[in-house]
């Protein structure tokens, strides 16, 4: 993403090392918020694929700094 100059996110999916799927960590989010301080809340991410539920960041992540 970030080498090949590319700087928005519409969509995102966090697999954990035993192959499920969960929230980004503090650390991604805080890379989308700075990418996209104006739209991060609008990113989509799913938070369990085998029940196909989906959030935005900007429901877990409401106030932050930026």
């Amino acid at each position: 993403m970030i080498t090949n100059g590319e700087q928005e996110i519409d969509k995102f999916i966090c697999v954990m090392d035993d192959g499920t799927n969960g929230a980004p960590c503090g650390a991604c989010r805080e890379l989308m918020v700075q990418l996209m301080p104006e739209t991060y809340k609008d990113i989509e991410i799913m938070v369990d694929y085998q029940a196909r539920r989906i959030v935005k960041l900007g429901d877990i992540t409401p106030e932050w700094w930026i």
